[in-house]
């Protein structure tokens, strides 16, 4: 006699949830021919191991300069990359989206140039308690606000942005290089360790200046050094 309400409070209960779970079941993961994709760029690159140890991609990551999409490797002007980037992620199988939360990294290791890059790494951006795209509702935390990229040779550097994983109960690990003017020599895998960040996504752009920007900017060489001597 009592168990008709009783199945009809379940089922009430049970259907309000639906379109919660519904929109968390949405969330896209990225194919494994872009994470295979994703990783020889970085390979080929040569990120891997100057950058990071290792890079096992589990998530893709997408990014654009007003309207310009970020693609493993292709080429910016100065002009083009001045604002902030717009950076969004695909989710990660096995982890919740609407619960677990990344951390944005966007660095230089070729500042001042490539061949002689003894700034590296040049931090430009850091972003932590981000979520995948399918979750709307984000409270991002900027860091460390934007820097716009500012190559000092002709030759490209690697402008890397990466996503990690952050733990349970996270707190930022405390930094200098979040200040505008300590940019330089940012502890790249100190900082990951320290924070007990876990890399699951990257991309990246190359940026060096043309041979006629190069002739009038103060410092800037065209053997990829970045500095005259």
């Amino acid at each position: 006699m009592h168990l008709l309400p009783l199945f009809t409070l379940l089922a009430t209960v049970t259907a309000a949830a639906l379109p919660f779970q519904k929109r968390t079941d949405t969330c896209s993961t990225a194919s494994a021919s872009t994470l295979a994709s994703a990783k020889a760029a970085f390979t080929q690159a040569k990120l891997v191991p100057d950058l990071v140890p290792s890079f096992h991609p589990t998530l893709s990551i997408q990014a654009n300069f007003n309207g310009k999409q970020v693609a493993l490797g292709n080429s910016f002007s100065a002009t083009e990359t001045f604002m902030e980037p717009a950076v969004s992620f695909s989710a990660e199988p096995g982890f919740n989206p609407a619960k677990t939360k990344y951390t944005i990294i966007f660095t230089d290791h070729d500042a001042p140039g490539p061949a002689a890059p003894v700034l590296k790494d040049f931090l430009h951006l850091i972003i932590s308690d981000a979520q995948p795209s399918c979750i709307i509702n984000q409270a991002r935390k900027t860091l460390a606000i934007y820097q716009p990229l500012t190559p000092l040779s002709i030759a490209a550097h690697r402008y890397t942005l990466l996503v990690y994983r952050q733990p349970p109960n996270y707190m930022p690990p405390l930094s200098v290089n979040y200040l505008p003017g300590s940019r330089a020599a940012f502890d790249l895998n100190g900082y990951v360790a320290q924070g007990g960040l876990t890399l699951v996504g990257g991309n990246f752009l190359g940026e060096g200046l043309s041979s006629t920007v190069c002739a009038i900017t103060p410092g800037c060489t065209q053997d990829g050094k970045g500095y005259s001597a």
